[in-house]
C-alpha cells in the first residue's frame, strides 16, 4: 500500500499498477554502473516525474607547502607546514520530469575539519557548515532543440578550468589564473544553447552576490554558527555580474576533435553597501574579463590552452592582470594519466598569490603579488577506465615563484594528495 501511495503521488493520475516500476533494469556489469543504479530511487518514463537519482560527492585532500629556506622563516607563526581537510563532501539529488525539467541540489555536509588557519600565534582548526553549494531548476525549451534556461544557485562558466567540473579536473586544484577570480557557486539565471551535434555552445549568466568563499568567510562565521547557512547573503542591488561566452569544436572524430572558446566578464557594481571597492567585494575582483582557450584532444593526449586579460582589479590598486595557463594531460595507461601544468600572470600588484589555497593559509607571503609562475606535476590513478571521474587517487607537486616590488617574494614547492569520489 505504502509503494502504490509513493506511485501514485510521482504519477499524478497514472494508476497505481502501472506507476511501480522503480528501477527495474537489468543488474549491470560494471561496479560504477552498479553503483549509480543503486543511487536511483525511482525511474518510469510514463510518470510526470520520470527518475529520481540521489548524487554525491567527497574529496579529501593534504597539503605540505615547503617554502625555500628555513621554514621557520616563512610560516606563519603557530603553523606548520602541513594542512588536510575535507575539501568537499556534497549529497545530493536529482529530479527529472517529462516536460524537460531537472532538478538538481548539492547540499554541504556540515561539521567536517576543512583546512588549519593560523593567527596570533595558533593554530584554529574551521568545520564545514551546512548550506546548499548549489541548487537550480533547469529547463528545456522545447520550441528550440538545444535551448534551456537556469535559475538559482550555480557555478559562473569562465575560464577552461572553472568551465570544467570539479570532479572532471585533472589537477588538485584550479589554476592560478581561474582562482584568482573566486567564482565559487552564485545565485543567478542562465540562458544556454546548445547544439543539437554539441559542437556549438552559447550561453549567457547573470550573477547575483552570495559567492560561498565570501559570504561564509570568518567575519560572517556568526551567520552559519546560528544554523542560518541555508539563507545566504542574497541581493541583486549588493553585487551583479555577467558572463557571456561560447565554445565551438571542429576537426571532430573517433580519435578527438579541436576547440575554441571566449568568455566575457562584467562586474555592474564596484561597491557593496556604498563601501568602496574592495570592501566586502562579492563580485570576482576586477571590473572586466576576457578568456581565450584552445583544446585539442586526439586519442591518449588533451592539450589545454587558456589566456586571460583582466581589468581595473578591485581589492588593491586597480591596475591590470594577464596570464596564461598550458595544460598536457597523457594517459600512459587506461587508469593512469600524467598531468602538467604552467601558468603565469603578471600585473602590478593584481596576481593574487591567495588564488593558491595553502601558500598563503600556511606562509608569510602577501595575498598580492606583481608576477607569479607555477609548474605543476601530477598523476591520477583511476579505479575505472570507463568512467575517470567515478574514483580517483591524484599525486601532484606545483613550484611556485613570485616577484613583488620587484624583488622576489616567495617560492617553493607545495605537495598535494587527494582522494575524489563522485557518483
Amino acid at each position: 500500500m505504502k509503494a502504490a501511495t509513493f506511485s501514485l503521488l510521482l504519477a499524478g493520475t497514472a494508476c497505481a499498477g502501472d506507476a511501480i516500476t522503480l528501477n527495474t533494469k537489468p543488474a549491470p556489469t560494471d561496479w560504477v554502473e552498479a553503483v549509480k543504479q543503486a543511487l536511483v530511487v525511482y525511474e518510469n518514463k510514463d510518470t510526470f516525474i520520470t527518475k529520481v537519482a540521489l548524487t554525491t560527492r567527497q574529496q579529501w585532500q593534504m597539503a605540505s607547502v615547503q617554502p625555500n629556506g628555513s621554514n621557520g622563516l616563512h610560516i606563519k607563526n603557530g603553523g606548520t607546514p602541513y594542512n588536510d581537510e575535507f575539501r568537499r563532501n556534497w549529497i545530493g539529488a536529482n529530479v527529472y520530469t517529462r516536460t524537460g525539467t531537472q532538478f538538481h541540489t548539492y547540499v554541504r555536509i556540515g561539521g567536517l575539519p576543512v583546512r588549519d588557519t593560523y593567527s596570533g600565534g595558533f593554530t584554529k582548526k574551521n568545520y564545514s557548515y551546512t548550506g546548499f553549494y548549489d541548487i537550480w531548476l533547469k529547463q528545456q525549451i522545447s520550441s528550440v532543440k538545444g535551448l534551456s534556461v537556469r535559475a538559482g544557485k550555480f557555478a559562473p562558466a569562465f575560464t577552461s578550468d572553472f568551465r570544467m567540473s570539479n570532479a572532471s579536473m585533472p589537477c588538485v586544484e584550479r589554476s592560478f589564473i581561474a582562482n584568482q577570480f573566486g567564482l565559487d557557486t552564485n545565485w543567478g539565471v542562465e540562458v544556454n544553447y546548445t547544439a543539437p551535434d554539441k559542437n556549438n555552445i552559447l550561453y549567457m549568466q547573470l550573477m547575483a552576490n552570495d559567492r560561498a568563499s565570501g559570504s561564509c568567510a570568518p567575519a560572517h562565521r556568526d551567520k552559519y554558527g546560528r544554523g542560518d547557512g541555508f539563507k545566504g547573503e542574497f541581493g541583486w542591488e549588493d553585487k551583479c555580474f555577467a558572463i557571456l561566452g561560447g565554445t565551438h569544436k571542429f576537426n571532430v572524430s573517433e580519435s578527438g576533435y579541436h576547440a575554441i572558446s571566449a568568455e566575457y566578464m562584467h562586474d555592474f557594481s564596484s561597491k557593496y553597501h556604498g563601501n568602496k571597492p574592495g570592501s566586502n567585494n562579492y563580485g570576482f575582483g576586477f571590473k572586466d574579463a576576457l578568456s581565450i582557450g584552445y583544446e585539442i584532444k586526439q586519442n591518449k593526449l588533451t592539450f589545454t590552452a587558456n589566456a586571460v586579460a583582466a581589468f581595473e582589479q578591485q581589492n588593491g590598486n586597480g591596475s591590470n592582470n594577464v596570464g596564461i595557463q598550458l595544460q598536457p594531460v597523457y594517459a600512459i595507461h587506461p587508469n593512469v594519466d600524467l598531468v602538467f601544468r604552467y601558468t603565469g600572470m603578471t600585473g602590478d600588484g593584481a596576481c593574487k598569490l591567495a588564488a593558491d589555497r595553502y601558500i598563503c593559509t600556511q606562509s608569510t607571503a602577501s595575498s598580492w603579488v606583481d608576477s607569479i609562475h607555477a609548474f605543476y606535476f601530477g598523476v591520477n590513478l583511476y579505479a575505472s577506465a570507463k568512467y575517470k571521474d567515478a574514483a580517483r587517487l591524484m599525486f601532484g607537486a606545483e613550484y611556485a615563484t613570485a616577484r613583488k616590488d620587484g624583488k622576489d617574494h616567495y617560492n617553493g614547492w607545495e605537495y598535494t594528495t587527494a582522494v575524489r569520489f563522485n557518483f
